[in-house]
């Protein structure tokens, strides 16, 4: 890693997503969606925000090309959402759609105008920002390599739960530059 200090990327905001969840309680209920549906279609206007209980969601964009980007994965205990997009009642950059099958807790965004969720609201997008600082930290002064081997040290229930072209996508690379990253590190 290089010698610039990084921001924990994800699963740091447990105590908020538990508040979250406790105030959802029999209100809305799980639901399980198969791998590959789409939440939120690429740019249609997002009402609602997925609490995850199991799986894992992501953010893609979809080019005219064909080709794919990924913004973020979303794992257990976090709450998906463009929050740009959100914050701008903007159609949605991206696409959100379920990467391996997921139990989620369907929120609709109206829910954060109501008085007792404001700060659940004000916190939710402080979080993001941390998210935000951290994930350009991480792209930007790391290489490729230093990249994969954080995800490997940090991260490993990431890497067990997605592709390796996913995991590709994610730190900016094509797959097969991480193919020959993986064999440097006698990884594959």
């Amino acid at each position: 890693m290089s010698d610039n200090p990084l921001l924990s990327l994800g699963d740091s905001y447990e105590v908020l997503i538990n508040t979250l969840k406790t105030q959802l309680a029999g209100i809305y209920p799980q639901q399980l969606v198969a791998r590959n549906t789409v939440l939120l279609p690429q740019g249609d206007v997002q009402r609602y925000g997925y609490l995850i209980e199991e799986g894992v969601l992501g953010a893609i964009h979809d080019d005219i090309d064909g080709g794919q980007k990924c913004k973020e994965f979303y794992f257990k205990n976090e709450f998906a959402l463009l929050f740009a997009n959100w914050m701008t009642s903007s159609p949605a950059f991206y696409q959100l759609k379920v990467i391996n099958e997921a139990s989620v807790i369907k929120v609709p965004l109206t829910l954060f105008e109501q008085a007792q969720y404001q700060l659940i609201k004000q916190q939710l997008i402080a979080q993001q920002l941390i998210f935000k600082e951290a994930k350009e930290a991480f792209l930007l002064l790391n290489s490729p390599e230093q990249r994969y081997c954080y995800l490997l040290k940090h991260k490993p229930h990431w890497l067990a739960q997605l592709s390796l072209s996913q995991m590709a996508m994610y730190i900016g690379i094509s797959a097969i530059s991480l193919s020959r990253i993986r064999k440097r590190l006698n990884l594959s």
